[in-house]
């Protein structure tokens, strides 16, 4: 027990002390870490418990591995910062970042509302909704994976709700005349799921951030609902706060 705590606490040792040296600049961007045996004698720790801190410092984003390569330090640095005090869609978020857009379709399905969108949007019970899957990319890297949920009874027959997937606000408004006013927001931390990380190009259990959504018309009625999920270095909020 006494071993296992001592190691616990070389890791998180190692792990501090990159981070910092990461976060305060003098491990730059793109630089390669040195070899585990330097690292790990710079350092005082054993290759385990360095080990162990590189692995956490990959789940966050800090550093990538490179197979055969070596660590490198990762651009910790958003790509894409903004607030959240106005409802865009995300495309128009990145463009306002000065970034580019793109969007690639996942899946568009149809299927039974399940007992949470039931209450969310207040749907019928096996009431169908139109499922689209989509990745956002800021300048071709994926910023993140957003699912919408759409009732059927929105679209017209034989509609196919993947054409909404590249800026779904501006789609609605344009081939359905629903006009989006305002969103319910739940912000919630989380992590990556196999599915998500392989999609987000992150390590299985890295830190995302969803934003969980329910959307509403100019009549007041509840449209659709969201979940996007967003990788923590590569999407960055900002909430303005008035006194």
């Amino acid at each position: 027990m006494l071993q296992s705590s001592r190691a616990h606490t070389a890791t998180h040792i190692a792990r501090q002390m990159l981070e910092e040296q990461i976060r305060e600049g003098f491990l730059e961007p793109g630089s390669r870490l040195p070899t585990e045996p330097e690292l790990a004698s710079k350092l005082g720790v054993s290759r385990n418990s360095l080990r162990e801190a590189l692995r956490a410092l990959e789940d966050c984003g800090l550093v990538t591995k490179r197979h055969g390569v070596g660590t490198f330090v990762t651009d910790s640095r958003p790509l894409v910062k903004g607030g959240l005090e106005r409802l865009v869609s995300i495309a128009e978020f990145i463009a306002g970042e000065g970034r580019q857009p793109g969007s690639v379709l996942v899946q568009s399905s149809t299927t039974a509302a399940s007992p949470e969108l039931e209450r969310r949007l207040g749907l019928t019970e096996n009431e169908q909704v139109a499922v689209v899957e989509t990745i956002k990319t800021a300048d071709s890297q994926p910023v993140a994976v957003c699912i919408d949920y759409i009732p059927t009874a929105y679209l017209p027959e034989n509609f196919d709700a993947g054409a909404l997937h590249e800026a779904i606000f501006e789609g609605l408004q344009r081939e359905l005349g629903i006009v989006i006013k305002y969103a319910e927001c739940q912000i919630v931390p989380t992590t990556a799921t196999a599915a998500l990380a392989s999609k987000l190009d992150v390590s299985e259990g890295a830190a995302l951030l969803l934003l969980d959504q329910v959307h509403v018309d100019d009549r007041g009625k509840r449209v659709f609902h969201s979940k996007s999920y967003f990788p923590s270095n590569r999407f960055s909020f900002v909430v303005i706060r008035h006194r």
